[in-house]
């Protein structure tokens, strides 16, 4: 049973990772692009991330600390592409003045 839970739990942080990370790359490559579908479809990799970050969440395994340090970082990086895009359109605008 405990080893079930923890392959859970690696295979759930595993998808996370992933899906954050497809969610970044095909959010940067649609804005850059200019493709609104890329852009689009990166939110499908968003929502995986998140459905992931809720199976750890929700695993009776971890300490409550950690489901709070979990489901932090999981809305907050819902956020994360959106806003460094920002950043980054601003700093370049800035350097080109």
């Amino acid at each position: 049973m405990l080893a079930e839970t923890i392959y859970k739990l690696m295979l759930y942080g595993f998808l996370m990772v992933l899906f954050a990370g497809a969610y970044a790359i095909l959010y940067a490559m649609g804005r850059f692009s200019g493709l609104p579908l890329l852009t689009r479809a990166s939110y499908s990799f968003a929502l995986l991330q998140f459905l992931s970050g809720l199976g750890m969440v929700l695993s009776p395994y971890l300490d409550l600390l950690w489901r709070v340090i979990i489901l932090f970082s999981t809305f907050a990086y819902l956020f994360i592409p959106p806003v460094m895009w920002r950043v980054v359109v601003e700093m370049h605008k800035r350097h080109e003045e």
